[in-house]
């Protein structure tokens, strides 16, 4: 999933789990997996070092830190919440970046934790991108329209 879907599924569980933001919090990273199981947006064929895989995550980090503020301001009372469980969410894969730029390490020799985060994202693809946005388009309305 992007970046932008794994920030609003944390800003959902920060607004289920308010009265027990410490649950929120921990919560947030395993989401990620559990979002990543779906079939989502994705291309093993486009290179890390590419000038439009660039373009992409700049892209998606921008609207996710968007969305996430919004989100924010319609849930103000809980708005620290939102913004730390939606980077929670999203921290995982914060991962790829350490081993492809920072401390480069071929897929087969990723440590356990690498290996199971390829594992579980069984269908990545570039028509997963239409899941991506059925995500967004319920998420992010949703969270708006009972936050108002």
């Amino acid at each position: 999933m992007t970046a932008t879907n794994h920030g609003l599924f944390g800003a959902v569980i920060a607004v289920v789990l308010q009265k027990y933001p410490a649950v929120a919090i921990a919560v947030a990273p395993f989401s990620h997996f559990l979002l990543d199981s779906f079939p989502h947006y994705g291309n093993d064929k486009m290179s890390l070092h590419s000038k439009k895989f660039f373009r992409i995550l700049v892209f998606d980090c921008t609207l996710a830190v968007a969305s996430t503020l919004v989100v924010a301001w319609f849930w103000q009372e809980v708005a620290l919440l939102v913004v730390l469980c939606a980077f929670m969410a999203a921290s995982p894969d914060l991962m790829w970046l350490y081993f492809e730029y920072i401390k480069p390490v071929p897929r087969n020799k990723l440590p356990w934790y690498g290996k199971f985060h390829s594992w579980i994202q069984w269908s990545q693809t570039p028509p997963g991108a239409f899941i991506e946005l059925a995500w967004f388009a319920v998420l992010f309305p949703v969270l708006i329209i009972t936050g108002a």
